[in-house]
């Protein structure tokens, strides 16, 4: 069984005691790669969804720290974060996600800065949220792009080199995912929630505010076309599983 971001922060005390040793960074490469090594010590950037800063601690990030907006809905790591990198900028955006911030509050809208921004990154942001909410958050970041800004964020296809196969296998080998595949096979979104898939549905989700859910939300390419029919869509680089949307201002 694989421990999922969400338990890290939200999960039992063994399991938030795993924090330390669970840290992506990997993200700068990823973005990097995908936006064509732009010069990013002269640009400024919005990490929305970017948890503690986790795109500072590669060492090849070339971000200036005064150049850098974090947003995240998970307060402790926009704590971590401010102390780990105190040029930085903060923000605890208190809207309610399902799963990272189940108290928040629901369509808060993002933040004003007082300031627009040449890159606004969201990395795995939309892997977990429902897709109106993609819809609603992406229009409403691309309002806080510079003149010639880019907004790149990334989703998971399910059906690209078995995304969905290599996520369900880690969850219960007891159970018979091969037939929750065949069902998927023709699907042009699913969400995973609790371990319960859903075809072409956000999907249903208890009420209970203290249970701890895990929610994960596959669309394939020609669906997040569809939904961003001017922007561009760049397969997985450097061996991750995420294709990247990006739209230019």
């Amino acid at each position: 069984m694989m421990i999922e971001e969400v338990h890290i922060w939200r999960g039992t005390p063994e399991q938030r005691s795993l924090r330390g040793q669970v840290l992506k960074a990997t993200q700068f490469a990823y973005f990097d790669a995908q936006l064509e090594h732009p010069d990013w010590s002269s640009k400024s950037v919005l990490d929305f969804g970017g948890n503690r800063g986790n795109i500072l601690h590669d060492p090849e990030c070339e971000i200036r720290q005064q150049n850098y907006y974090c947003v995240d809905v998970i307060h402790e790591a926009i704590e971590e974060g401010r102390k780990s990198f105190p040029e930085a900028h903060w923000y605890h955006y208190d809207r309610y996600n399902c799963s990272f911030n189940p108290d928040g509050i629901a369509h808060l809208p993002v933040p004003d800065f007082g300031r627009s921004f040449d890159i606004i990154l969201a990395y795995s942001v939309f892997t977990h949220t429902t897709l109106e909410e993609m819809r609603d958050l992406v229009t409403q970041l691309a309002t806080k792009l510079a003149p010639g800004g880019t907004l790149a964020f990334t989703f998971i296809d399910p059906h690209w080199q078995g995304n969905l196969k290599w996520r369900l296998e880690r969850l219960n080998a007891e159970v018979d995912w091969e037939k929750f595949l065949d069902c998927s096979r023709n699907a042009r979104w699913c969400s995973l929630v609790n371990n319960k898939l859903f075809f072409d549905s956000n999907g249903r989700w208890p009420r209970e505010r203290d249970s701890c859910m895990t929610y994960h939300v596959f669309y394939t390419e020609e669906f997040i076309r569809e939904q961003f029919p001017h922007a561009t869509i760049r397969p997985p680089v450097n061996g991750e599983m995420q294709h990247c949307c990006i739209v230019q201002a």
